[in-house]
């Protein structure tokens, strides 16, 4: 069920659409930065000095960048889809009358769909260091207290952080796949995941949560870069990481408690 589920999201245009605009942003970032040849501004982002010199900061910088709107937004109506998708095709009640579980069904479109929330951060890091290697080679880091980051550790912590930040989009993804299964509507549950991502990140910033800030979805986004300290801040990073499930299993209940009950008509 699991490997049709991903054969089924791997022929659909908005899955490449997604992954085509994680894999184009490092791209014309790069491109940008070698035109212009100006980076940002020290203080905005970590690692932005050394931007014009190391490649290596590339795929650092546009994960960072990726993980407030684009990697939300293409999860999202991803997500949206998975079930809603099926109902407004028709195709739903079909499957269900081929001796297919509910619960059978629902778990293998959220594990294909957590399997999409690995690959979109995976392909934004990857294409960043072909892009950042061959812009400007790599080089060792200088990390935000100034100890010195290897070449090969620098690498790993890229593909840890995309790692971690698929966490949180997993907790995304499960709202939007409750909204999918409540609303039966793709378009309106990949808004309203995006919608609440925009609210989330809204209220933290006018400083509307109080001691409930540190446990919101959309701050479990930046715990990556605690693996950039040395030595490394594990405490944020292991809240990000219960956090972002406890988010995920909330959600995937609920979506699995509509799911089982909502009458099927199409």
């Amino acid at each position: 069920m699991i490997r049709w589920e991903l054969y089924k999201l791997l022929r659909q245009r908005r899955t490449f659409l997604g992954l085509g605009a994680t894999a184009l942003v490092p791209i014309f970032f790069v491109a940008a930065i070698e035109i212009t040849r100006r980076g940002p501004d020290a203080g905005e982002v970590p690692f932005a000095a050394q931007l014009l010199e190391n490649g290596l900061v590339v795929p650092l910088i546009t994960l960072g960048f990726a993980t407030f709107v684009l990697l939300p937004l293409v999860v999202a109506f991803v997500a949206g889809d998975s079930i809603a998708g099926e109902t407004s095709a028709g195709t739903l009640k079909t499957i269900l009358g081929r001796s297919v579980g509910r619960t059978e069904l629902f778990f293998s479109k959220a594990a294909a769909v957590a399997v999409y929330c690995l690959v979109a951060p995976a392909v934004l890091v990857g294409v960043g260091l072909v892009a950042g290697y061959l812009a400007n080679g790599f080089e060792p880091l200088a990390g935000p207290g100034g100890a010195p980051i290897g070449v090969g550790r620098g690498i790993a912590l890229v593909w840890s952080g995309a790692g971690l930040v698929a966490l949180p989009l997993s907790g995304l993804a499960a709202f939007a796949i409750f909204l999918s299964a409540a609303t039966q509507n793709s378009l309106g549950s990949g808004v309203g995941a995006v919608v609440l991502v925009l609210l989330l990140q809204l209220a933290s910033n006018l400083g509307l949560t109080g001691s409930l800030d540190p446990y919101l979805l959309t701050n479990q986004f930046e715990a990556w870069l605690n693996l950039t300290r040395d030595p490394i801040d594990w405490e944020p990073i292991i809240r990000s990481a219960w956090v972002s499930l406890l988010w995920a299993a909330a959600f995937l209940a609920a979506a699995w408690a509509v799911f089982v009950r909502r009458d099927v008509l199409s």
